[in-house]
């Protein structure tokens, strides 16, 4: 389940979509969790495609839709042709409960106390009310480095929350998808999915999507590659192509086939424990 947040936190997106083919952005990925000893993983490729509000992202597991305006986020399976779709905070909520039950399932039996008080967390869980007070510092500085990415001149920015490094950006500021993208829909919807993590990565990211610099940052310009630091080692987005291009409406809608599942049984199983 903490997967398909990580996922979330990839999409930089738009705000409503229409009957009709209009212009938009398609753009291909690779994406590379580094394990802290730095063992790079194999990388999986992600394409995205972009169009008014809206947002398709399409991974080897799931496909992502999520749209900006309306609120709601979107799971499918094409191996399964299932789907589940909800609000936002639907989605976090149910994540919550999916979280506490894999805890539940990892008490010993002597511990039934324990497991009824996480039974009723998982069902009385409401997304988190983050106090912005509370939160670590952030500081957001541009570096001399630069990149060509995806055909692109980037600049290179780093993320700190009280004082560690938590997020690399390399910015393009000759790509500009204002008309599409309406940052503050955008950072919106990400406070929502980050007020369900736990952990110092929540309140990392809770900072940065409230923080105005990188705001200001993004609002006119769009970020072809990231590094987001945690405990656990990092992970790494970045494009290998950019292109404007109709994207039909159809590629933002589940296909009619598929049949509304619980969102446990749309996640791809997590890999055995050895």
């Amino acid at each position: 389940m903490r997967r398909a947040i990580r996922k979330a936190m990839l999409l930089t997106v738009l705000a409503a979509v229409p009957n009709v083919a209009r212009a938009g952005w398609v753009s291909e990925w690779t994406n590379t969790a580094v394990k802290q000893n730095g063992d790079r993983m194999d990388p999986q490729n992600s394409s995205m495609a972009i169009s008014g509000g809206r947002v398709r992202l399409e991974q080897p597991d799931v496909l992502t839709l999520i749209d900006y305006s309306a609120g709601t986020f979107t799971l499918a399976n094409s191996a399964k042709q299932v789907f589940w779709s909800g609000s936002i905070d639907d989605y976090v909520r149910q994540i919550a409960r999916s979280r506490a039950m894999g805890l539940r399932e990892k008490l010993g039996r002597g511990e039934q106390r324990n497991k009824k008080l996480v039974d009723a967390d998982a069902k009385e869980f409401k997304p988190a009310q983050v106090d912005p007070a509370k939160l670590p510092p952030v500081s957001i500085v541009k570096t001399g480095v630069t990149e060509k990415i995806a055909g692109y001149d980037t600049v290179k920015y780093e993320c700190r929350a009280a004082g560690d490094l938590f997020q690399e950006i390399w910015v393009a500021p000759g790509l500009d998808m204002s008309s599409d993208l309406d940052i503050d829909r955008f950072l919106a919807l990400q406070r929502q999915l980050s007020a369900g993590m736990v952990g110092k990565a929540a309140g990392q990211y809770n900072a940065l999507y409230r923080d105005d610099e990188y705001r200001k940052v993004l609002e006119k310009a769009t970020a072809l590659k990231m590094v987001t630091h945690h405990m656990g080692g990092s992970f790494e987005h970045t494009a290998t192509s950019v292109r404007q291009a109709d994207v039909a409406a159809s590629q933002f809608a589940v296909p009619a086939t598929y049949r509304k599942v619980k969102l446990s049984d749309v996640l791809p199983a997590p890999p055995p424990e050895k």
